[in-house]
Formats: structure tokens, sequence, C-alpha cells
């Protein structure tokens, strides 16, 4: 993962010469940092920096990266079984970019809705003189925009004391320095392209980064019909009436042609993910990099892991793809922000699920990092760095969420820190899989039609609720975050899946059985017996990082606004 800046004025730039922003860019890609003064043919002052965190080819390629055509800054990882994986899939972007240096924009277009995989690029074109930037469609990686009387500045991460808006995932932006008019492009084939003043596009953004998961709706795209209903639905309710053991439901389920198929299916393509997410990284843990040694024996890859159903399919299967003579990382966070011990329900779950991993795995060392925060640590990181990293997130269950991935992703417990360079996450696969309480709710309200429409909801909003936040959060330990659930193949697969054939969240299936029930079903056909029947437990409350008592409210930046007040009133602060 990398850290990308842009910053562009008329007169001098002055952001880019803050230390926190330079700081917290260098966290993200601690390999390598480097800034590039452009002046543009009508006199724009251009800045870009970017720091590295090498992950593609067979060396590093530093940025910014620069040729006749424009200037290129990437953040991201492009998974196109296509490209040579032996070359750096920036200078493969960069080669695209400027074929024949050509100034069309629908040329520069189409190679930006090509990728594949999780990005965020801002590319400036020299023969132009305009400004693209944008997220992958999903969302996956951070992009800020700030916007004051003197600047405009793209990056990756900023902190509290400029206002910013994440960059949309619907469009991708161009900038036309000469009319300061910017396009916006849609992912779709056809494009329907937009024009607008840039003041406006911001005013746009502000009001949309205001509305809450309950005002946010979309138009629902993905046609539903009732095909297999009968047989199928009534197949697995026939079975779930038939018997209270859940061992029993699973390998019965299982048997169902149908299932059977979709189960078969998911396993296929979320092996097929995870292996291209391995393949592309240069499997060396962060000491062996800085000594180039070629034969690691470390841990070269993690896994957060609350030892839920999500991720422990994702340690299991990556098994099969790390070398035999390296340790698996399983980064697990607990908090005792409440209680006077360590041993909250993550922390339970998870010793239960390495286990499981143990008997099904014998061979391979799995390192189990037991990582313990007090409340004192919670306090002081929460106001010092993590407010500064969800934002402009700002409500309670940003900090609560952005709190313990920070912690988790950390990965340091009381005998060292992680050395692992790439992070499994089981993002996606709640809304993938249909594994919110709430999801249950609408199906006893409005049937298979409601939860059909919420889980396309769920789905269309990801973007816009928290995928930028945790990367900006993990990546400031200068790790890499990997999706395997949000890979496009796989991710377009399970939306297209009936219902039914997601999630069964009747009265006949239970907690911890209805909820993500195609996914406990792949658990069961691997081997994770116990770990197919845990139920779904949100992180903040498995971490205890938060309770559900809490209420949400102004949050961190409140609280970092009346901190920095004090402080600067020479008052004595008391935090207790």
């Amino acid at each position: 993962m990398c850290g990308i800046f842009l910053e562009l004025s008329c007169e001098k730039c002055s952001i880019v010469n803050d230390i926190d922003v330079l700081r917290r860019l260098k966290n993200r890609g601690p390999d390598h940092l480097q800034r590039k003064d452009f002046i543009s043919e009508i006199g724009h002052h251009i800045v870009f920096v970017a720091s590295v965190l090498w992950m593609q080819g067979p060396q590093m390629t530093l940025q910014p990266l620069e040729n006749e055509c424009g200037i290129l800054l990437y953040n991201g990882d492009i998974f196109d079984e296509s490209w040579d994986s032996r070359t750096s899939d920036t200078q493969i972007i960069m080669e695209k970019l400027s074929y024949d240096c050509d100034s069309q924009i629908d040329k520069v277009i189409n190679v930006l809705k090509s990728l594949k995989g999780p990005f965020s690029l801002i590319y400036y074109c020299k023969v132009t003189n305009k400004l693209y930037f944008t997220r992958d469609r999903f969302g996956r990686n951070s992009l800020l925009i700030h916007k004051n009387s003197n600047s405009l500045v793209l990056s990756s991460v900023l902190g509290t004391q400029y206002e910013n808006y994440e960059v949309p995932v619907s469009h991708i932006s161009v900038l036309d320095l000469n009319t300061h008019k910017i396009l916006l492009y849609t992912w779709k084939a056809t494009d329907i392209v937009q024009q607008c003043n840039l003041s406006d596009w911001l005013k746009t953004l502000q009001l949309k980064q205001s509305l809450s998961d309950e005002d946010f709706t979309v138009e629902a795209n993905i046609p539903w019909d009732i095909d297999g209903l009968e047989d199928t639905v009534s197949f697995i309710e026939s079975v779930a009436k038939k018997t209270k053991c859940n061992v029993t439901i699973m390998k019965t389920l299982s048997q169902h042609p149908e299932i059977q198929t979709t189960i078969n299916k998911i396993i296929y393509l979320l092996n097929k993910s995870i292996q291209k997410r391995l393949k592309r990284q240069p499997n060396l843990c962060r000491n062996c990099l800085k000594i180039t040694e070629i034969n690691c024996s470390h841990s070269a890859v993690g896994v957060l892991f609350s030892g839920g159903l999500d991720c422990t399919i994702l340690a299991l299967l990556a098994d099969k793809y790390v070398p035999k003579n390296q340790s698996i990382d399983l980064l697990n966070v607990a908090f005792n922000k409440e209680n006077p011990t360590y041993d909250v329900p993550d922390r339970i779950t998870g010793r239960k699920s390495l286990e499981e991993l143990r008997r099904l795995c014998p061979l391979r060392k799995w390192t189990f990092k037991e990582i313990n925060v007090p409340k004192e640590e919670l306090e002081e990181f929460q106001i010092n760095v993590i407010a500064d990293l969800i934002y402009p997130r700002q409500t309670i269950l940003d900090e609560s969420l952005g709190s313990a991935l920070w912690f988790a992703a950390r990965g340091q417990d009381h005998h060292s820190v992680s050395n692992c360079r790439v992070l499994f996450s089981g993002t996606g696969a709640d809304e993938l899989f249909g594994g919110y309480t709430r999801h249950r709710a609408v199906f006893k309200r409005l049937g298979w039609a409601g939860l059909c429409k919420e889980l396309q909801l769920d789905w269309e909003r990801i973007p816009y609720r928290n995928l930028a936040r945790d990367n900006r959060v993990i990546c400031d330990h200068g790790r890499q975050p990997r999706m395997p659930y949000l890979d496009e193949e796989f991710a377009e697969f399970v939306i297209h899946l009936k219902p039914w054939l997601k999630c069964f969240p009747s009265k006949h299936l239970g907690h911890g059985l209805g909820d993500k029930l195609m996914l406990r079903l792949v658990a069961y056909n691997i081997g994770l017996m116990e770990v197919s029947t845990f139920p779904k437990r949100a992180l903040q409350f498995g971490s205890r990082v938060a309770n559900k008592n809490e209420k949400v409210n102004g949050g961190l930046v409140f609280l970092r606004a009346a901190f920095v007040l004090l402080e600067v009133g020479g008052l004595h602060i008391c935090t207790e």
C-alpha cells in the first residue's frame, strides 16, 4: 500500500510541508518517500508526493512516476491474471495511460475502467492539462479531497485540521485545469457524463457525506425473481424442522444439488481470490525485506483474526498458498475498557478457532498474537492518532471500529510486534452473505423480496460506509490489507445468487446458522465443523472496545477539539 498526495495551487503550495501529513503518508509506504514539483504551462504549481510499500514486481517502483505524457500517483493492487506478474502494476498502468501519449479523454477513462483490484489513483496529463483522480468502484482504498482559498489537495490521508471529503466511487473525476470544470464519468460501459463547477461538486460531496445509513438509498439494479423459491426454500425448511442438530442440518443441506453446486463454486472462487492476493507480493517479512533475504521463514502474511467465521475460512484457505516454511500471524485484539480481564468474547472464540486450524493444518506454525490494550493506551491513541485517521468519519461507531482495527493491525502483543506485510481481512462477507441482525428483521417483516432489496442496498452502499476509513487505519502500520471477499469475480457471483442461497434468516434457522448460511456451509465442507456454527458478533462488541449502551454522538473530533482547547489554555487535564 502506498500513500499518495497532490497539492495544486496558483501560488505557493503549503500543506505539502505539514509534518503530520507527511508522517502519515510515510507510515503507509515505509519503503520509500519522494516528492516531485511541477509547474504547468499556464502557471499552476503542482506538488506530487508518494510513499511506497513495495508489493508487486521483482523490485520496487519509485513514485511519483513521470514520463513525457504525464505524472502518476498510484496506490493499490491490480489482480489481473492477464498482466505479467513479473512487472510492477504501477509500471503497467503508466504504460497503458501513456500509450501513444494520446490526449483523448475517452482512452484514459477506458484504461481506468479496465483495472481490477483495490486502488486509488491520480494522473496528471501534461498534454491536455487535465487531472484524473478516482478510487476503484468498490471504494476499497482511501482518497480524500480538501480545498481552501489557496489550494486543492488530494491525499490518502489528511487529518482533522483540514476539512475534507472522501472522493466518491460513483465516478471517475476529470478536472480541467484550464477551465476549473470537472467532468464525472460513470463506471458503466456507456457513459453518462456530468459536468459542473468544482465548487458546486464539493458542496454535493459535503451533503452526501452527512447522510446516515438510514437516509442513504440507491436504485436496486439486480433483477429479482422467485425461480427456485418453492423447491430450495421448502427443502431447507423441511430439513430445519426435522432436527435441531446443526451438524445434521449442515450435512443434509450440503447434499442438495443446487446448494452443493453453489458451495463448490464459492470455494473455487474464494481459493482463486486468495491465491491471487498471495501470489503478487514479495513473500518477505519486514526484517528480511531490509536485508534482501530470499528464503524468509517468518510471517509475511497475517490475518485480522477474531476467530469468527469469515476470518477463519480465510486463514484455512491461505494455508494452501503461503510457503510451508513460513508462519502465519493471527492478530487477535482485546480491550479492558470496562472489564478487568482480556478474556473477551473474541479472545475466547479466537483460541477455539486456533485449535481447529491446528487440527486441520498441523504442519503450519500459527502465531496467535494476543493484543491486549489497556484503557489508558486506548484513550491516548484515540485522541492523538486514530481521530485523524478515521476523519472525516466521526461517529462513536467509527471510533470503536477504527480503534479495534488500528490496534489489531499494529500487531503488538506483550512479546513482540508482527513483521507481516500483508493482512487478510474478512471485510465484505456480512454484506454479501447477510450477516447482520437487521437482515433477519427485514425478512420477518417483508419476506424474501424485502430481504433481496436489503442485501442489494447493503452492497451498493458499502463504499460509502467503512472501506476507506478501514484502509486509512490499517495502512497506518505499513501493512497491505487484502480482502478476498471483495474480489470482483467472487463478489459478482455472490451478488447474483438468490437470497436463500446466501442466508436463511427464518425462525427455523436461528443465529449461528441461518445468518450467512451459505458461508457456514462452505466452512463445514472445508472441515471447520465448530467454526461453522459460531454466532456473528460485531468487532466492537466482541473485542470489548465498545459496549451496546454507548450512543452515537460527535465522537473523537469533538473530544480532540476539547483536549486541544484545554491544553492551549494551560489547564491540568484529568482523564479519569
